[in-house]
């Protein structure tokens, strides 16, 4: 009998099918769709079998029931239903896991949930409508196998149903870091059907059963979102006034590029001891896995900030005084001779000039969101700062708005180009925090220079290379253009001169 009517049209039709999945399979790089292309040609073909296999007793005369052929028939619609349950499960990879969830961590559990289930399924098919045997024996018998292997695998079983709750409920997710009731803290790595996987920061691995996490109290550091809050705590003498305390541990934590400046760092006294009080600074960041670090900087800011304040943190010692000695006033910053030792623009100084250069400078309390100096304004004088931290900002348009272009912190000092020429202020100065500075005059200045012209032309490269720097950064211009700018023999030239004659030396 010619091959004819409808089963000739679904042969047609598989094989444009086909065909269509050949050239999807050929123009794709994706590994995931050429997966499901290749379960989809499978698929295709054993359809395509189970069909000429159904016709075959009208096309070829042959006995409907004969045995060998019944058994052909069985084993292709056995792979049929197989080959379904195949291509369900790569269908779930693309179109559900990386499309409809394709932003998210799937757990590798519930995929595998997944695919049991439709295995389960063609399993039941395969027994109703291949073998045409009721599935309620079926279903009799597993129930008393479950029994027994539940018994069995008691503890296995609490794992896998525990993983599947924590797979529903999501209290963390593959990438959080956590930390266990035991302490144990680390990043989850994996989460199977019987355990969760968590690696430490020693790259060390602890597998956690299912059902211990299940139990357990966790701390997520990555939910809702990445941003914790951690708090360090400093030892600090009863003589140091608590604010000033304060201001320079707020200081030290918002000089950290990593600590959030919104919500703002938080210093407090936490309780007082009986030699010390201690303080404790609550700051917010982001990223557990960089936990040390965000510690490392943070100490590292506090001890400088506390260094150039003279602030020393308080530990036991005992001091057996044999002789009168003079206290040192913990209300004052380090000694401002010691901050004039750092301030590179007066390493051309001698001790003596420098000690009496300290002796007439002042002391500047300035509280927090004051403006120590204002861009284009009149002056003649450079100040120093011994603590807190400040602001820089430059316009570069004089209507247009003011730029953040640094942040100056204890040790920096700014006013250089007006102390030195009498030329306006080229940029607006902010205290963010409660700081402490030190001004210096051109009438302080003066006589050391008219004493020593020579000083003059020490001063003239640093003073070029900052100006020269603070040019670039409005102009965006290159590093190597800044090199050679602060070497040009005329530009250092022209501020000598004008030195000279703002000092009116000879």
């Amino acid at each position: 009998m010619a091959l004819q009517g409808l089963p000739i049209a679904l042969l047609g039709l598989f094989a444009i099918v086909i065909a269509a999945l050949l050239v999807g399979y050929r123009y794709t790089r994706s590994r995931p769709v050429r997966q499901l292309l290749t379960s989809g040609i499978m698929f295709v073909l054993v359809s395509a079998l189970v069909l000429v296999i159904t016709y075959i007793p009208e096309w070829v005369n042959l006995a409907p029931d004969d045995v060998s052929f019944v058994l052909f028939i069985q084993i292709a619609h056995v792979l049929w239903w197989l080959s379904l349950a195949r291509m369900s499960i790569r269908a779930s990879d693309v179109l559900l896991w990386r499309g409809l969830f394709g932003g998210q961590t799937v757990p590798k559990l519930l995929k595998d949930v997944l695919g049991a289930i439709y295995y389960i399924v063609a399993l039941f098919a395969i027994v109703a409508f291949v073998f045409e045997q009721p599935v309620t024996g079926l279903l009799a018998t597993s129930g008393v196998v479950a029994v027994v292997l539940g018994f069995a695998l008691q503890n296995t079983l609490s794992d896998v149903f525990s993983g599947i709750a924590l797979n529903m409920e999501h209290p963390y997710r593959q990438g959080d870091w956590i930390r266990l009731d035991s302490g144990f803290e680390g990043e989850v790595v994996e989460i199977n059907w019987r355990a969760t996987h968590l690696r430490s920061r020693q790259d060390t691995e602890i597998v956690q059963p299912n059902s211990g996490m299940a139990t357990a109290r966790i701390i997520n550091f990555h939910y809702p979102d990445r941003t914790y809050a951690f708090n360090v705590q400093v030892r600090i003498d009863y003589k140091v006034p608590p604010a000033r305390v304060k201001s320079t541990l707020k200081a030290a934590a918002l000089a950290c590029e990593r600590v959030k400046k919104h919500p703002g760092p938080i210093p407090r006294i936490l309780e007082f001891q009986d030699s010390f009080v201690v303080y404790d600074m609550k700051v917010w960041v982001s990223d557990f896995s960089q936990h040390p670090d965000h510690i490392d900087e943070l100490m590292t800011s506090i001890w400088e900030h506390m260094r150039w304040a003279g602030i020393n943190a308080a530990f036991p010692q005992r001091d057996v005084h044999l002789f009168e000695e003079k206290e040192r006033d913990e209300a004052a910053s380090l000694a401002v001779s010691e901050l004039l030792d750092r301030v590179d623009l007066f390493t051309s100084l001698e001790m003596e000039e420098k000690e009496t250069l300290a002796s007439q400078l002042d002391q500047k309390h300035v509280r927090a969101g004051q403006r120590v100096v204002e861009q284009g304004a009149e002056g003649s004088s450079l100040f120093i700062i011994a603590e807190g931290l400040l602001e820089v900002r430059v316009k570069f348009e004089e209507d247009g708005p003011e730029n953040k272009v640094a942040q100056v912190g204890p040790g920096d000092f700014f006013g250089e180009m007006s102390l030195l020429t009498g030329a306006p202020r080229s940029a607006t100065v902010v205290t963010l925090t409660d700081s402490v500075i030190y001004k210096i005059e051109k009438i302080h200045l003066e006589p050391i220079l008219q004493g020593r012209p020579l000083i003059a032309e020490s001063l003239v490269s640093l003073l070029s290379l900052r100006q020269e720097a603070t040019k670039a950064i409005a102009d965006g211009e290159t590093a190597a253009a800044l090199d050679q700018q602060s070497t040009d023999t005329t530009y250092a030239d022209q501020m000598l001169r004008r030195i000279r004659n703002f000092f009116q030396l000879q």
